[in-house]
């Protein structure tokens, strides 16, 4: 029977790291079936926290107690194995060795047929109850060790990491999302009972984030029994895992620990309960500040009454008022210091004109309705291919304006990259134009962080020369800008190198912001980055006025953010000519969908001849008089427009609504807020409506 006892508890755990404090008298349990997200700012001390817990560090002070036999497996971010192995002995060499019972279910199997032997020399064995008891006995055997043997377990694993056609392949020459199954089945198939997870979606692309959630949710929903295990005594499985990936928080957790600022606090529930707990905290806090200011004041009031009202008597009043304001110091500077960076980007076209003194001057145009960036029927060649064995597109038309924020979906080597290199003019198409408007000036974001200089420094990255950076139409002190991204004066001569992932990401988003770029190239902007700092990021995207192209696994982030989804949906062979095909969406879910069947299409490898060949594709913000009546596309490209003032109207009536009822503003007032407000939300629903309904027609 399943005992009750915890099976880690950690009792005011402590650690600093130099001067900083990352947490104190950290104190929480872990029972059988409670699955823990750690969540916090870059740096807070979360990786730390999980390797503690494992024992590979040692806090400060307190106590990580394990129950007594209980099993523990770590993913952590690396796995160094042999990488000329099969994932067939990886896998195999994880499995413990109660399972390895090959050689006793031989003997099991010779014992049974000897027995059956004994009885076709002699036919009256068949009726001895002492022949066919022995005869059950040996079934039995053979049957349990039947099913616990290590093809069967190991068959089971490989299946339900869609590795089955992989098994006998190297490590080495598997992608970054299978190598991330591999690990994971290899921690699972000792059977534990507790797993730590240390950012296992990091760098995996949308379908490899997919079947980790799935296969997860597959191993809370049905114990063991999911790898092909028969344990009948096996305990709930339980789990802490951090993550920034808030799909899979939201999906998975039921409990969460956050470190912050050098404090921890604990939230029952996912991350959509916990988002709705830190909200109520926050008020709270705000309301208990207020208390402790204003009880602060009078007992300072009474302090300078002068000597005459601080009798022996009131010695413990004078201590109480000190204590007050030691702790509203404390809560007052916790509460300032900043836990997110501030991005910010702003778009702007200029044109440079000649003034009355013949001197060249930048002038502003409006952004208006101008095209971008074209594609208009391009065909790419697969990198490192040519063009007549293997294609990544062919025939590819789509279009992004300003407020068009198009996401590139795929799984990883299915070419986004290239096709990103492609729009910034690095790579020329093999067929068809790309057009780029002559204003339009792009920012790229680059995933491997290549135009970062490893050898300098956090402030000449920035700023490499002088002491000043032009940003928000004035010049900011470099210390002052880059304080907006959470880098502190004692950074500021730190290497490039010595910089964290999350870190080198926030440096290239600082120095993106001062580009000014009209056209956003982000490639996994998304990888490294902590929940704050997403969220941030979503936030100025979405009222970015420029044009966005990004590539992202983070699902949360591809929802908030994109307007269209250009995914790959596959591969097919038409005329001896490999093609990548991509198709543009206007739900994540639909994409998802499309993707994963063009995954299993790939691990398959079952690619047709003679498949018939597919209409060009047309993109969201294209004029297809083909599909759609010239009112129609007029109709299609004013609708978009109308929806980005519509959204952009309801934040801001939502905000003013919020206050008016905040700060008790007249009944009737309120009332007209809340009316304008419904009056935009019924718009924007009928707006989408009639935009579905045109872009199905010109998808067709």
């Amino acid at each position: 029977m399943a005992s009750p006892a915890p099976y880690l508890t950690t009792h005011k755990v402590s650690l600093t790291h130099g001067p900083t404090t990352l947490f104190s008298d950290l104190s929480f349990t872990i029972h059988p079936g409670e699955r823990w997200g750690v969540v916090g700012p870059n740096g807070a001390g979360k990786s730390t926290l999980l390797r503690i817990l494992s024992g590979e560090t040692q806090a400060d002070s307190g106590t990580v107690a394990l129950r007594n036999g209980v099993r523990v497996a770590v993913v952590s971010q690396k796995f160094d194995v042999d990488p000329t192995l099969t994932v067939h002995a990886l896998l195999s060499a994880a499995l413990p060795e109660k399972f390895h019972v090959q050689a006793k279910l031989e003997s099991a199997e010779r014992a049974l047929a000897s027995h059956s032997a004994a009885a076709e020399a002699n036919t009256d064995l068949y009726s001895s109850d002492a022949w066919l008891a022995k005869l059950s006995e040996l079934q039995d055997a053979f049957d349990a060790l039947s099913g616990v043997g290590a093809q069967n377990i190991l068959q089971s694993a490989l299946r339900s990491g869609g590795l089955l056609e992989l098994a006998d392949r190297p490590y080495g020459a598997l992608s970054g999302g299978q190598q991330k199954r591999v690990q994971l089945l290899a921690a699972l198939l000792p059977n534990p009972q507790l797993v730590l997870l240390d950012e296992p979606t990091n760098h995996l692309d949308v379908a490899s984030v997919e079947w980790l959630e799935d296969f997860l949710l597959g191993i809370v929903e049905q114990g063991v029994g999911f790898l092909g295990f028969r344990e009948s005594e096996a305990e709930p499985f339980a789990f802490v895992l951090v993550s920034h990936d808030r799909a899979l928080l939201d999906t998975l957790v039921n409990r969460i620990v956050e470190i912050e600022a050098g404090e921890w606090r604990t939230f029952e529930g996912n991350f959509e309960a916990y988002s709705e707990q830190k909200l109520v905290r926050a008020e709270q806090e705000n309301k208990s500040r207020d208390r402790m200011a204003n009880l602060y004041r009078r007992e300072l009031a009474w302090l300078r009454r002068g000597p005459a009202a601080r009798t022996t008597k009131q010695t413990a009043r004078i201590e109480r008022a000190k204590g007050i304001g030691k702790n509203l110091k404390e809560k007052n500077a916790r509460l300032a210091q900043p836990t997110r960076s501030e991005v910010q980007f702003s778009a702007e076209m200029l044109a440079y004109k000649r003034d009355d003194s013949d001197i060249l001057v930048a002038a502003a145009q409006t952004l208006g309705e101008q095209r971008l960036v074209e594609f208009q029927e391009v065909t790419l060649a697969f990198p490192g291919s040519a063009p007549a064995e293997k294609l990544l597109c062919k025939s590819l038309t789509f279009t992004v304006k300003p407020r068009t924020r198009l996401a590139l979906l795929g799984p990883n080597g299915c070419g986004k990259t290239t096709m990103l290199r492609a729009m910034l003019g690095e790579i020329a198409p093999v067929g068809g134009n790309i057009l780029v408007h002559e204003l339009t000036k792009a920012s790229y974001f680059d995933q491997h962080r290549a135009g970062l200089d490893h050898t300098d420094t956090i402030r000449r990255t920035v700023c490499p020369e002088g002491e000043y950076v032009f940003f928000g139409g004035k010049y900011l002190h470099v210390m002052a800008y880059l304080e907006r991204f959470l880098f502190w004066r004692f950074d500021a001569d730190k290497r490039v190198a010595e910089l964290s992932g999350g870190e080198q990401a926030r440096l290239l988003l600082a120095r993106l912001m001062l580009d000014h770029g009209n056209l956003l190239v982000l490639d996994e902007p998304t990888n490294d980055l902590d929940i704050p700092t997403l969220q941030t990021l979503e936030m100025n995207l979405a009222d970015f006025g420029g044009g966005v192209i990004f590539t992202s696994h983070d699902r949360y982030f591809i929802q908030r953010v994109a307007t269209h989804i250009l995914a790959y949906t596959g591969r097919e062979v038409r005329g001896g000519t490999d093609i990548g095909l991509w198709r543009v969406f206007p739900d994540l879910n639909q994409a998802l969908e499309n993707l994963d069947g063009a995954e299993s299409r790939a691990i398959e490898k079952k690619t047709k001849e003679g498949v018939a060949e597919k209409k060009p594709l047309k993109g969201p913000a294209r004029d297809d008089k083909r599909k759609l009546s010239w009112s129609e596309g007029k109709e299609l490209e004013t609708l978009e427009v109308n929806m980005a003032k519509l959204e952009s109207s309801i934040a801001s009536l939502t905000t003013q609504l919020d206050e008016s009822y905040g700060q008790g503003r007249p009944l009737q007032e309120t009332k007209s807020l809340a009316e304008q407000l419904a009056r935009a939300q019924a718009d924007l629903k009928n707006a989408t409506l009639r935009w579905e309904e045109l872009f199905e027609k010109q998808m067709e």
